[in-house]
């Protein structure tokens, strides 16, 4: 089950929804009081023209014109048009200003939440989909943000300007329009829900491409799209998406056509009537020429806008859709925050200690830790051992605080880690992994990413320390190279040397190890202990283990079965016992019997001992 399907909606109602988006304006409330009172003024200046034209052409009657008095009325007419135009370019700018401003405090508030999350929802949810949400999403309501705000204002005070002229004017014809009006609404709110539907169903859809694409299309997984020869496969996959994407897409523009082929249809044949019934008024002598031109003049600016607003409607509750969707991922619970006041360590020891943990990664799954108590000493080095699943990297990431255990504690210097700061842990705990993740970036810039403000040369030095001299005087361009996506210019060694150089350059005192060198040639191998037991001298260092060597070495081990705690202690106690470390070092470690005790891993790595020796 993905973990948006496991969390609570935002929320069911529209509106609750519609409120929380409004909410998103606060900080801009004195701007759009400005906007309010130009879309107004604006308002105003654009139906100007309506009354103006009504007295030039009753002006310009043959016998009894004023030639003078139609120059001052172009005059006004042709100010209130510039004052217009001026206006909307404050208008537009200061629209523009909110829109964005609205904008970026979305996409940071998403990433900045996304952030927070647990890795648990990282390692659940895809990453074409996270993608989707902040970039397809969020640059989905940009529009809305950006312009339907503006045009529901200014079409709503244009509509009501004119309604109020109208009734000056001829007030049965306006009672004409104002009935006519509210018969728009229910289609209008029938078509927005069907295009709210529609746009959520493409950008789900658009998410579900957008991941398929970003796993098929990574180094990684083209290499396998290509070992297996699945191109047609992915391509057929691919197809059926887009075929998707295409019958949504047509839908939502079809979606309520007919309804605005109505509104258009009306709006057009509205001033016809208004002609109709106005000549017959003025033959009998109840209005004016130039009433019935402003009053035809007016009705266009009736329906235009409450056209414009019928549409903007459908825009609306197809855009809550996507709001909808950000706001799930905005809800998403931070399950490992930074409580008020919590605590800073200037100069940490490096004292380890798991109280009574116990820790499931969700409610319906076997604990991955159960009661599970043990102590690792500044300076030591701690080896964990185990069958596969046995709980030994849950442990590792507890440490890392990516996750806080259901019952128990993980101390450091004996503070609760939930009382820390996750600053002081990011500090205070280091780890090389089997997986190494780089950035296609430069390789300074792959190993800077362990302390951001490093010089070149505590670059250099960290590279050294790691044995990247070679590799660098290889490269075309030294330090300055940039190693593709996921390092994948590099080898696997190369990239476990960065590794090593980025925590060398972070200088932790709690480091946590997973070996990854059994791929590895033997030479390769030994050169990657070396570096690691140069790393770990002076520094708690917790291992997963899986080389005798590095068990050997260790000052202690602590022996993992089903989530549990099941034996501690050194090598030679551990052998005797004939536990369960007994025999997985008889399964595991000397699957030959008639191999060499002192051989040179173990040699090598019996070096790194001394950190804790």
């Amino acid at each position: 089950m993905r973990w948006r399907l496991q969390t609570q909606r935002p929320s069911g109602s529209k509106r609750r929804i519609f409120q929380r988006t409004l909410a998103l304006f606060g900080p801009y409330r004195y701007r759009i009081t400005l906007l309010i009172l130009i879309i107004a003024a604006t308002a105003v200046l654009d139906l100007l023209p309506a009354l103006l034209l009504k007295d030039i052409v009753d002006s310009a009657i043959p016998g009894t014109g004023d030639r003078g008095r139609i120059d001052q009325l172009f005059i006004v007419l042709l100010s209130a048009v510039i004052a217009s135009a001026l206006l909307n370019v404050l208008l537009g700018y200061t629209n523009q200003m909110i829109g964005q401003g609205v904008m970026v405090r979305l996409r940071s508030r998403l990433h900045e939440h996304l952030q927070r999350l647990p890795v648990r929802f990282f390692t659940q949810t895809r990453t074409g989909e996270i993608l989707s949400r902040v970039s397809t999403d969020v640059n989905g309501v940009q529009n809305a943000v950006t312009g339907t705000f503006t045009d529901f204002l200014s079409n709503s005070i244009t509509l009501i300007v004119a309604i109020g002229i109208m009734f000056s004017l001829e007030w049965r014809l306006a009672m004409v329009a104002v009935v006519l009006l509210p018969l728009w609404v229910y289609p209008t709110i029938k078509v927005g829900r069907l295009q709210g539907r529609l746009i959520r169903e493409w950008h789900e859809e658009t998410a579900e491409m957008s991941a398929h694409l970003e796993e098929t299309l990574s180094v990684s997984g083209i290499m396998l799209v290509k070992t297996f020869g699945r191109q047609e496969h992915e391509s057929d996959r691919f197809e059926r998406s887009n075929r998707n994407l295409r019958a949504l897409a047509i839908r939502q523009m079809m979606a309520g056509r007919w309804f605005n082929l109505a509104t258009g249809l009306f709006g057009s044949l509205a001033p016809g009537a208004v002609y109709w019934f106005g000549g017959h008024a003025v033959i009998g002598g109840e209005l004016s020429i130039g009433s019935v031109v402003a009053f035809a003049v007016l009705t266009q600016r009736v329906f235009q806008p409450f056209a414009s607003i019928a549409r903007i409607n459908t825009t609306v509750l197809s855009s809550l859709a996507l709001f909808e969707r950000i706001f799930d991922y905005l809800d998403l619970p931070v399950e490992v925050d930074e409580r008020p006041n919590a605590i800073t360590l200037a100069h940490p020891r490096g004292a380890v200690r798991f109280e009574g943990v116990t820790f499931s990664y969700s409610a319906q799954t076997t604990p991955a830790l159960r009661d599970v108590t043990l102590t690792i000493e500044p300076g030591q080095m701690a080896a964990l051992v185990g069958p596969s699943g046995a709980g030994k990297t849950t442990a590792t990431y507890l440490l890392q605080r990516f996750y806080d255990p259901q019952q128990g504690s993980v101390t450091l210097d004996g503070h609760d880690l939930r009382d820390l700061t996750l600053n002081t842990i990011a500090q205070a705990v280091g780890a090389v992994m089997q997986d190494t993740y780089l950035f296609h970036t430069t390789l300074a810039e792959n190993i800077r990413y362990g302390r951001l403000d490093a010089t070149e040369a505590e670059v250099r030095t960290a590279a050294a320390a790691a044995g990247l001299s070679d590799m660098i005087a290889r490269l075309p361009e030294g330090m300055d190279t940039v190693v593709g996506e996921r390092g994948y210019r590099l080898s696997g060694g190369e990239k476990q040397r960065v590794a090593i150089a980025r925590a060398v350059l972070k200088d932790p005192p709690v480091l946590v190890l997973d070996e990854a060198t059994a791929s590895l040639d033997s030479r390769l191998e030994r050169e990657i202990r070396e570096s690691t037991a140069r790393l770990a001298r002076g520094r708690t260092t917790v291992v997963i283990a899986h080389r005798l060597s590095t068990v050997v070495a260790a000052d202690v081990i602590f022996v993992f079965d089903h989530g549990e705690l099941v034996e501690q202690g050194r090598h030679d106690e551990l052998l005797s016992r004939g536990g369960l470390y007994a025999s997985l070092y008889r399964e595991q470690f000397l699957p030959d019997d008639d191999a060499p005790e002192d051989s040179p891993l173990e040699i090598a790595a019996t070096g790194a001992g001394a950190s804790g020796a």
